[in-house]
């Protein structure tokens, strides 16, 4: 895609990934949205799809397209969450209605994963996708070390919007012969285990995420975008930085959630790496 853009220093695993234009102003609590104005529109009056966001605008993915375009947004015509608000009003994976260049319109979401906005001086929604099939949590054997308190964050949150979740334990060749695999015994969602490295089990995670709108969420450091890279089969997508040795966690390299074609009808999501999840429950 040809917006791609990079912001090298976003630190969204530090949840530092808040865009200027979307925290409240100094003066933001002196004012209440305006209600009434906003009009959540039907699937079939959509004509796309938001792949990626930017400052004040979107990348969208037209009807029958499969490169993007840039589009600015009316405030006013996209629908609100009422008391609590979303920092952006729309997010990747909405269909959205297109005029003009301008996103004019937000469609009824099917689900979304959502969680509270860090840093905000007033109460904000993170929606990081939306409209998905399928959640696939990316947990480490190593590298960082196995999580499964996020992992459960993950499931519960799409277990409320409904949305089915797969467990995929990479770097499965640096867990040692031998020792207890804590994701073993892991009940809440099927598992997997691959390895980006050897190979190992991604046929079988293709197969899993083939024909279907899917998310890939996780700590950062994982190997989510080492995954979808062996997935698309394109070397060039997506930048990989080694683990920190100094704090085992993972140095983010996907600054911002971004929407993928893939093979056979497929939508991929990569997000980025998130340390703090809070889940919002379906209004």
């Amino acid at each position: 895609m040809s917006t791609r853009k990079v912001r090298p220093d976003s630190g969204f695993d530090d949840d530092e990934d808040d865009l200027d234009e979307h925290r409240p102003r100094p003066n933001a609590s002196a004012k209440k949205p305006q209600e009434g104005k906003a009009r959540v529109l039907s699937w079939d009056e959509g004509n796309a799809v938001v792949a990626e966001l930017f400052p004040n605008q979107s990348a969208v993915r037209m009807d029958g397209r499969e490169d993007t375009v840039l589009c600015g947004y009316r405030m006013a015509t996209l629908a609100s969450r009422g008391a609590l608000r979303e920092r952006s009003p729309v997010c990747v994976g909405d269909r959205v209605r297109v005029e003009a260049g301008v996103i004019v319109g937000r469609c009824e979401r099917r689900n979304s994963l959502v969680r509270s906005a860090p840093n905000a001086r007033n109460p904000l929604l993170h929606v990081i996708v939306a409209n998905i099939d399928l959640l696939v949590v990316v947990s480490a054997a190593r590298e960082p070390e196995f999580s499964a308190g996020i992992v459960d964050r993950f499931v519960d949150a799409a277990a409320a919007q409904g949305i089915a979740a797969l467990l995929c334990v990479n770097k499965t060749e640096m867990a040692q012969t031998g020792s207890p695999r804590p994701w073993a015994s892991y009940a809440r969602a099927p598992v997997l285990e691959c390895s980006a490295r050897t190979g190992a089990g991604v046929e079988e995670l293709a197969e899993r995420v083939r024909g279907k709108v899917v998310a890939f969420c996780g700590h950062s450091g994982v190997g989510k975008t080492s995954l979808l890279r062996l997935l698309l089969g394109n070397e060039a997508f997506g930048r990989v930085s080694q683990v920190s040795a100094a704090l085992g966690k993972g140095r983010h390299t996907t600054t911002g959630a971004y929407l993928l074609p893939a093979p056979g009808g497929s939508t991929w999501i990569d997000t980025p790496g998130i340390m703090n999840f809070v889940a919002q429950p379906k209004a």
